[in-house]
């Protein structure tokens, strides 16, 4: 058996460096760079302790995706193609990545057949408003940052598989590629053991404005009763410091244990961490399927079963929470009946339960039209009224000129897509930027005229529990 399964291994290995000899090839006759992808089984591999192991050959270089259901997980390391768009902004950044994507894809030799996930998959985000002025908070998190891994372990129904991803030049070297990628492969094979990841660090927090926070719901609400907004969301900043650093491996793996039906991510830019458990897809591609969920209208969990049944049917029933869903929910729809056919909606919105907070939810599904991709969707759909406002351009207007914060990645698209142009992106809520022992953790709520400053800031609170108690580990 053992002799079998060193044989098989080295089989594999011999076809991808067929792939490799076939690709560099290719590049010599088409005098230009030519993407090279393969996908293989792997064994026991846990995606935790590769996100872990990896930063031992490159940190600062790492990603991790998992959806609300585990059943994809992604984790990416290195950097083979970096789809960055700092100069470009609005709806060109969306296309201007898409575009990018699709030339690499056309002429790249692919080798997979492991399902979803598996192949050259690009992962990485967006920023919330590339028109806000920018601070040095967010370095490195561009307006539109995508990267293409050099090795991607991906977890889904049929399996676990290892993609790598190389660009080979009209002048590679092939032997000294095969010798850096073996390299490379030994220390990730380190993967396979399970790691213990350490306790938190003891921190500090301090609240930025919170007073000026409350009084910018009072101009909110006055706006709103002029009639020149219906609804506008108002995030704030928590930031924490360490008495030593604050771990990315240790904190991913308690979102991962402790938020069960979230997203959870982690993408790494040089020394921060943007890491996170979000409730909120904003929309997936299968195919032609088209997903998305409403998620708007909150309150807190019951101590007890009996408590938490009533504070549900309490916000199940709260009309300016049920208005407060209700523009999501005409929003998202507006945007599928413009861009696919049978749009399928719910007439009324269940309860999706969280750790600590408990949402109103609709899901919206629909079948794309001709030219409609899944970046064409993230464009259309960013941001719902559920991080922006409503009216859209007049909420976002107002956010851009009164909010103190800079969101950068916060409530964002953050996501994948793949060669066959299926993906997934979640709103990249319930999060927390990590720089050494420095941490900005981010909560926003959506502002209607009913609000009452107090309340809306006590909601708040609840929202930073989740990386609060993540970052206690």
């Amino acid at each position: 058996m053992e002799a079998g399964y060193l044989s098989m291994t080295i089989l594999k290995q011999q076809a991808n460096w067929e792939q490799l000899t076939k690709g560099a090839h290719q590049a010599k006759e088409m005098g230009q760079p030519i993407l090279v992808s393969y996908t293989q089984r792997i064994d026991a591999w846990d995606p935790l302790s590769f996100f872990a192991k990896a930063g031992n050959l490159l940190h600062g270089e790492r990603s991790f995706w998992s959806d609300s259901t585990r059943e994809i997980v992604l984790v990416g390391v290195g950097h083979t193609l970096i789809f960055d768009e700092r100069d470009t902004v609005g709806e060109n950044r969306f296309s201007a990545v898409e575009r990018k994507w699709k030339e690499w894809v056309a002429n790249a030799l692919i080798s997979e057949n492991g399902g979803p996930g598996t192949g050259p998959v690009i992962i990485g985000g967006f920023s919330f408003d590339p028109e806000k002025k920018k601070t040095d908070l967010w370095k490195g998190y561009h307006d539109a940052s995508l990267i293409l891994p050099r090795w991607m372990l991906t977890l889904n129904e049929h399996g676990r598989w290892l993609t790598t991803n190389v660009v080979l030049t009209p002048e590679e070297n092939i032997a000294q590629l095969k010798e850096q990628l073996n390299k490379e492969k030994s220390i990730l094979d380190e993967a396979a053991q399970t790691v213990s990841f350490a306790k938190g660090t003891p921190f500090v927090t301090k609240e930025v404005a919170p007073d000026s926070w409350k009084q910018s719901i009072g101009l909110a609400t006055r706006e709103i009763q002029k009639e020149k907004l219906k609804k506008v969301v108002l995030a704030r900043e928590l930031r924490l410091t360490g008495e030593s650093s604050f771990s990315p491996e240790g904190t991913l793996a308690s979102l991962h244990a402790n938020q069960p039906d979230s997203y959870i991510f982690a993408i790494e830019r040089g020394d921060g961490c943007f890491i996170g458990a979000s409730p909120e897809r904003l929309v997936k591609r299968e195919g032609r399927r088209l997903l998305s969920n409403c998620v708007a209208g909150s309150t807190v969990r019951g101590a007890d079963i009996k408590e938490d049944l009533a504070l549900g049917e309490e916000l199940l029933h709260d009309q300016k929470n049920k208005d407060e869903h209700d523009f999501v929910v005409q929003m998202i729809c507006e945007a599928f009946c413009q861009e696919s056919e049978n749009v399928e909606v719910p007439d009324e919105p269940t309860l999706h339960k969280l750790r600590y907070i408990q949402h109103l939810f609709t899901p919206v599904t629909g079948w794309a039209r001709e030219g409609t991709s899944l970046l064409s969707m993230v464009h259309r759909l960013h941001p719902t009224p559920a991080l922006g406002g409503w009216p859209w351009s007049e909420s976002l207007s107002w956010i851009r000129e009164q909010e103190i914060l800079d969101r950068g990645w916060y409530a964002a698209p953050i996501g994948w897509l793949d060669a066959r142009g299926d993906g997934e992106f979640c709103v990249a809520i319930r999060s927390g930027l990590l720089r050494g022992a420095q941490a900005s953790l981010f909560a926003g709520n959506g502002i209607v005229e009913e609000s009452d400053p107090e309340k809306e800031y006590e909601e708040t609170r609840w929202k930073f529990r989740p990386m609060l108690s993540a970052l206690e580990h």
